[in-house]
């Protein structure tokens, strides 16, 4: 009984301004004030490293990495039974030129701001195919992750399987999505025409033709004609330097969420407190505790909101078409298919 008066009596002196204090709140003194700058200047530290560890330049930390998203690829496609695929130069380009225009123009779909098709950016790198696919993941941060998230999906990861497919091409572009820095993922697939018309008699190989298409859905080009060499680039490890760094950003990542209620506890605290001492006697105002402690809690919003407005959220979505999935040289009806993952709606 006698230990929780004093508790009570030792929380009241320091929270509450009365008498006992002559109406002065222990935690408005500068010890306690250089200790709550500390935390808030702490905290954010603690926040911005996050942060810089995770939307760093790629050739500091390079959380999406081509030849992972590629490796990670043919993992999948090996692991439900089928082939891996050929990394493909004019594929890489595609995806590139593709990744970059999402990235300068600020949008995030198959279909671009002027209506391009995704298909448009495998014409213009001169990829022939029979076969192709995208898929498409922003503000991911690990190669890894976005293959999960593509094979967690349905339609994603029937791109990813389809047998059909025999090559592969990967862009990276940064940009900004949804007022914060992010990476754009594009990702093709494709099987060129000399490929499949190798494996297949002449005889059985249509001429180039356009199918019947449903009112209202666009046809697929025709594609008789070679263009560009098939390259095979070897997939690079991910070195220690890489996935030192990724484990930092992680431990930061954790770290982040308690630094950010430690600001929101130090700013609500300090804002009680001055509120009570300001109001409950308000014909004495010690200004040299009520001016300090004011300074100190308008440090840790100001933080707050800083954090709020210029930080990005951890936000992740991805997307996938699947077109032109008729017989050689003909093209029916596109298909495509968008996902929202958990993490956030598109």
């Amino acid at each position: 009984m006698i230990e929780g008066m004093r508790l009570w009596r030792s929380i009241k002196n320091h929270l509450l301004p009365w008498q006992g204090n002559t109406h002065r709140p222990h935690i408005l003194r500068r010890q306690w004030l250089v200790a709550f700058l500390g935390l808030a200047m702490l905290s954010e530290m603690v926040i911005l490293g996050g942060s810089i560890f995770k939307a760093g330049p790629d050739v500091f930390l390079a959380a999406v990495v081509r030849s992972d998203v590629i490796n990670y690829t043919d993992d999948a496609r090996v692991g439900e039974g089928g082939e891996a695929l050929i990394e493909n130069s004019l594929l890489d380009e595609a995806a590139q030129a593709k990744a970059e225009d999402m990235a300068a123009r600020g949008y995030f779909s198959h279909v671009g701001p002027d209506g391009e098709e995704p298909w448009v950016w495998l014409e213009r790198a001169g990829y022939e195919y029979i076969y192709a696919g995208e898929n498409l993941a922003v503000r991911f941060n690990d190669s890894k992750d976005v293959v999960d998230a593509w094979m967690a999906s349905p339609a994603h990861r029937a791109n990813i399987v389809k047998p059909q497919y025999q090559e592969i091409g990967v862009g990276l572009a940064d940009g900004t999505y949804k007022g914060g820095p992010a990476t754009f993922v594009v990702q093709y697939f494709g099987s060129p025409v000399q490929k499949v018309a190798a494996a297949v008699p002449a005889a059985a190989i249509p001429e180039p033709a356009l199918a019947e298409a449903p009112a209202g859905v666009p046809q697929a080009p025709a594609n008789s004609a070679v263009a560009g060499a098939q390259t095979a680039t070897p997939s690079a490890p991910q070195s220690f330097v890489q996935s030192a760094m990724r484990a930092i950003a992680g431990a930061f990542d954790g770290a982040g969420e308690n630094a950010t209620w430690m600001l929101a506890g130090i700013a609500s605290l300090l804002v009680t407190v001055l509120a009570l001492t300001f109001f409950i006697r308000i014909q004495v105002q010690p200004t040299d505790l009520l001016l300090p402690g004011l300074a100190v809690a308008l440090v840790a919003i100001t933080l707050l909101a800083a954090n709020a407005r210029f930080l990005p959220a951890a936000t992740q979505t991805a997307s996938v078409a699947t077109p032109y999935m008729g017989d050689i040289g003909a093209g029916v009806a596109v298909e495509r298919a968008s996902v929202a993952f958990p993490e956030a709606a598109q």
